[in-house]
């Protein structure tokens, strides 16, 4: 009952800013010095006097223009005037922004894995089966399980409601001594249970042991003839690194910037910490000048699913290259906006604020 509760408070005030700068200053109150220490050395730290305005500009860049700790040195935060700082989009303020732009429920059905690949069925061309905790188990859910595993005995499991790529990973079938060890295993937390995409070439020669995705944000403004149009809204390329089989930019990968034109990728790569990549470190594939395969298949998906939940004007849809194709692999209502302003440390307010007025 009192879990209930929380979820329902949480639900009205998580778009808040006040909320969530308060928020995040209460859970990093003790790890500030920690955060600082990861981008600066022990040199720079040796000056007390600069060390003591350097947290103390943190704190007010977070209260003043939403900056978590860790953005005050993505973004180049330090020495920057006023107008530089408000110029981004913070994920102190990032949620704030949202409900101007989308109707609040639309957001579980596109928060949710599952409910998601309903809605775009066509898109996603993979088979999907879903466990959650509510569901009580049946003869047609451990049959059901026990069709997709034996034409899938190797699969992709994801938490229903994570993001960042948290939970991902592959298991298989054979894992369990029964098909109703495994069902219940998933159902103690609930899971999306996916088909593994095979990757096609195109995307693969960047990094083959993840699977690659566009992040296409869309926004769908009136045009001229006051009909919707569907605007692209600051494309990127997201590849893993090493051994992960994730590319979230959150999970360690590597972001750059596409043209929504063109679909060749204009800036080198970058991770979170701020490292620039020329090439891929691991394949030496050259990120600027890369021509994304199938652009405008790709382009054709995300506008035709920006136009198929009326009321929501904003989306951040994830897709992947398979060997059939581009397929959905999820949508993000409230997507994120650090990866398109870091690579280049651009901020993307005003933009975005423009697409507003037209919505």
């Amino acid at each position: 009952m009192v879990r209930e509760i929380r979820r329902k408070i949480y639900r009205k005030i998580r778009f808040k800013n006040w909320y969530r700068k308060a928020n995040y200053y209460h859970r990093k109150k003790d790890k500030i010095d920690d955060i600082i220490r990861d981008f600066k050395t022990p040199e720079e730290l040796a000056d007390k006097h600069y060390y003591k305005a350097l947290k103390k500009d943190m704190i007010r860049s977070l209260f003043k223009y939403g900056s978590y700790y860790n953005e005050y040195f993505y973004f180049g935060f330090e020495g920057q005037d006023e107008e530089y700082r408000r110029g981004f989009i913070t994920e102190g303020i990032r949620l704030s922004f949202y409900p101007r732009m989308n109707d609040p429920k639309n957001t579980d059905m596109l928060e949710n894995k599952y409910r998601t690949y309903k809605k775009f069925r066509d898109m996603f061309n993979r088979d999907i089966v879903c466990v959650r905790k509510k569901d009580e188990i049946s003869d047609e859910a451990l049959e059901e399980l026990r069709q997709f595993t034996e034409k899938h005995p190797r699969f992709v499991v994801k938490p229903i409601y994570a993001a960042f790529g948290k939970g991902v990973h592959f298991e298989n079938i054979s894992d369990y001594s029964s098909v109703e060890e495994a069902w219940n295993a998933f159902h103690e937390n609930g899971a999306v249970i996916e088909e593994p995409i095979v990757q096609g070439e195109g995307m693969a020669c960047i990094h083959p042991q993840s699977v690659n995705t566009l992040r296409i944000p869309t926004a769908v403004i009136k045009g001229e003839n006051g009909e919707p149009e569907v605007r692209l809204f600051n494309p990127t390329l997201r590849v893993g690194m090493g051994e992960s089989i994730v590319d979230n930019f959150s999970a360690g990968g590597i972001s750059a910037l596409i043209d929504p034109e063109s679909g060749k990728i204009y800036t080198d790569g970058a991770d979170k910490k701020g490292h620039k990549y020329e090439f891929h470190p691991n394949t030496g594939v050259k990120f600027k000048g890369f021509q994304i395969p199938q652009w405008d298949e790709a382009v054709a998906i995300v506008k035709k699913a920006a136009l198929m939940v009326p009321g929501n004007h904003y989306c951040g849809w994830d897709l992947a290259y398979s060997v059939n194709g581009w397929c959905m692999v999820e949508a993000n209502c409230t997507a994120q906006m650090g990866g398109m302003q870091l690579v280049t440390k651009t901020g993307r307010r005003k933009e975005l604020e423009a697409l507003i007025s037209k919505m």
